[in-house]
């Protein structure tokens, strides 16, 4: 197995520079760095990660905390974080939280044993009260997929999506609205805010479906659907939900997108591949990943500012076949 020495004898490069570089440092010459990384690579150089960790107090983990491991995005997502930590040597620790705000905060408890040295976390709840036993750590933690005050965070603006997703079903002629999730979310929040401004009354013309039974939710909607003539503009909180409720419908005899049109959330597969494709809201999931793991390690090898920021990225509603129109 090669070593850092070795590969300084190699490429011609000092000790030190080779270990910046392996390390994940940034300020070494792009050209040089490119050299011994790929000296690197040739040789399959593995870091030795307890002599690291006792050098430098570090167990160079990351914990990835997320609200759901069977959603598509999330799966994406946590290929690219562990792709990009793997650049700068780290591995990372994955936390399924299931939507509990309990089980998050036991995690919390977990991930400090294992002396991980940053967080990144999808957080159940997007909010400062949810989010003040997490400002306890003493490590380096950065809020993905959502936006929360006072703490590093990347992410598309839910609020924004929604009211494009309102633009988007009023502009093919759905005069009923429909919203599958729960009000709290910035999504519906949004999609209510797009529909009022289009000249929709909310107060007539949106409904929302959401239980924990999500049979019994999906079963009132169709039946919702069936009494009234008016096309529909359904919205879902995500592919997966967007899916069952497509399939459902169908099912049930009613056309889509003829009588209902139907908007997912995230562009997944499950939306590329459903038949119609169903149009779905795409977040940057892979300049997101990048972006969140090197924010983070810049946090934990001191090479970035002390105070938070905000990284609002571009999301775009992809058009398919679900609301007549784009793929099919």
């Amino acid at each position: 197995m090669i070593t850092m020495t070795e590969i300084a004898r190699l490429t011609g490069v000092s000790q030190p520079t080779v270990s910046r570089v392996l390390n994940g440092n940034t300020s070494v010459n792009p050209e040089v760095a490119k050299k011994v990384l790929a000296c690197a690579q040739e040789h399959n150089y593995q870091p030795n990660i307890m002599a690291r960790s006792l050098s430098g107090n570090q167990t160079f983990l990351l914990a990835v905390m997320i609200p759901d491991i069977s959603n598509p995005f999330f799966a994406d997502l946590l290929k690219i974080i562990e792709r990009e930590a793997g650049k700068f040597g780290y591995s990372i620790l994955i936390f399924n939280t299931d939507h509990d705000p309990e089980k998050e905060l036991n995690y919390l408890a977990v991930l400090q044993q294992y002396h991980v040295d940053g967080l990144l976390i999808a957080p159940v709840h997007a909010d400062e009260e949810s989010m003040k036993p997490f400002h306890k750590l003493t490590i380096p933690w950065l809020v993905f997929t959502n936006r929360v005050n006072g703490v590093d965070s990347v992410y598309i603006s839910h609020r924004k999506a929604g009211n494009m997703v309102a633009e988007h079903l009023i502009s093919i002629g759905a005069e009923k609205f429909v919203f599958v999730g729960k009000k709290s979310d910035l999504k519906f929040i949004g999609f209510e805010e797009g529909l009022t401004a289009g000249g929709v009354d909310t107060r007539q013309h949106l409904t929302v479906f959401w239980e924990k039974d999500r049979e019994k939710a999906v079963e009132l909607l169709v039946e919702f659907i069936k009494e009234i003539s008016e096309k529909t503009g359904i919205f879902a909180l995500n592919d997966m939900e967007a899916m069952i409720v497509m399939n459902t419908l169908m099912g049930a005899g009613i056309m889509v997108p003829q009588k209902a049109s139907v908007v997912g959330f995230d562009n997944t597969y499950i939306s590329k591949r459903a038949l119609p494709g169903i149009t779905s809201v795409s977040q940057p999931v892979d300049e997101m990943g990048r972006f969140a793991v090197e924010e983070l390690i810049k946090q934990i090898q001191h090479e970035r500012h002390t105070a938070f920021q905000h990284t609002e990225m571009d999301a775009v509603l992809v058009l398919r076949g679900s609301t007549g129109k784009g793929e099919h």
